[in-house]
């Protein structure tokens, strides 16, 4: 998360990936940083039990907001 905030700063386009388990720290952190514009994209919580075929489903499913994060103005 707080790499991704230092890309931004430096006009790098970043993506941040987190589970919903740790979006209270996300947020705090990002609060902390002085950068509570930072969005982030979240996925359910736990993902080290998946399988790799569930892993695949839920990095596909992230595609078109990871791209939309990169992109953006």
């Amino acid at each position: 998360m707080l790499d991704g905030v230092e890309l931004e700063r430096r006009g790098l386009p970043a993506a941040a990936l987190i589970t919903d388990e740790f979006r209270p720290t996300a947020l705090k952190m990002l609060e902390n940083q002085g950068a509570p514009w930072y969005p982030f994209i979240e996925v359910q919580h736990p993902i080290n039990v998946r399988t790799e075929a569930e892993l695949r489903r839920l990095a596909e499913n992230c595609v078109e907001d990871i791209v939309r994060l990169l992109t953006r103005p």
